[in-house]
Order: structure tokens, then C-alpha cells, then sequence
């Protein structure tokens, strides 16, 4: 075995990945999400002891040429935008983890259905605010994989 494959091998590199579905529809803050996980194999087995959960809020901001910082009402207002630059504040309303307990074996595929409850302080997705879901696998001997998806709230 040489380097590159001792290094990949080390790292967990061609081990289980993670694949998230999200409702297609928007789901009302409030309300529950139905977010199917697939832990598909790699070259190895991989025993999965948990699922971590993330539910990401990213708002965008616009700063002028000064620094200063300005709402989406204001830029909106304004005719030339070419000086604006335009930037994303990301918070985490949501982390959960999920025991899962599972070998998942080399090729194999191994399906969960996760119920999230959309958190009331959710604002609606809209161009300036989006949601994303991040799942990622606490999986000994690999650099944990994480998966993601856009979540709809309306």
C-alpha cells in the first residue's frame, strides 16, 4: 500500500457517506419536517453511533462602502447596489443527536426516518433567509460524513 493510500485509508476517505431529503414543500415554523437519512457504505464497514442534526438559519446583510450595515428594506430602496457587498450570517437553531447503533457494511445502504420539529423562532425562507439541515454521522475510524438539505419555511 503506498502513501496516498495509506493517508486515504487513515483518513476514513472512501468510507459511508450521508444523503438528506427534505419535505419538498415549506413546512410552517411550528410544525414537524419528515427528513429521510441514508447511510450508504463505503469501501468498509463503518459502525454509525449516532446522527447529529442541524437546522441552519443563514440571513443575508449588505454593508456599503463605509462598513456600515444595512437591513434588505434599505437596499432595497436603493437604485445603485454596485458599492454593497453583500454577506451571510449563519446561526444554529436546532442540534439533536440520534443514537443509532448500526453497522452499515461496504455497498450497503441503511434508510432512517427523522421527525424535526420546526422551531417557532424560524423565520419564512425567502431569497435573503435560507434553511439548510445538516446530518452528519459520528462514525469511528473515518472523518465523520455530513450531508445536507434545504429546508423550506413557510
Amino acid at each position: 500500500m503506498g502513501f496516498s493510500e495509506k493517508m486515504r485509508d487513515s483518513l476514513g476517505a472512501e468510507g459511508a457517506r450521508i444523503e438528506v431529503a427534505a419535505p419538498e414543500h415549506a413546512v410552517s415554523p411550528g410544525d414537524t419536517a419528515t427528513i429521510h437519512v441514508a447511510i450508504v457504505g463505503g469501501t468498509k464497514p463503518a459502525v454509525v453511533d449516532a446522527l447529529v442534526l442541524r437546522l441552519v438559519e443563514a440571513d443575508r446583510h449588505w454593508r456599503d462602502e463605509q462598513g456600515a450595515t444595512l437591513s434588505e428594506a434599505e437596499v432595497g430602496t436603493r437604485d445603485d447596489r454596485s458599492q454593497l457587498t453583500a454577506g451571510w450570517t449563519r446561526n444554529t437553531l436546532f442540534e439533536r443527536r440520534i443514537e443509532v447503533g448500526v453497522t452499515v457494511d461496504p455497498g450497503a445502504r441503511h434508510e432512517l426516518t427523522v421527525e424535526l420539529a420546526v422551531p417557532t423562532a424560524c423565520r419564512p425562507s425567502d431569497p435573503a433567509c435560507n434553511h439548510a439541515l445538516h446530518v452528519q454521522a459520528d462514525i469511528k475510524g473515518q472523518i465523520d460524513p455530513t450531508g445536507q438539505a434545504r429546508l423550506k419555511v413557510g
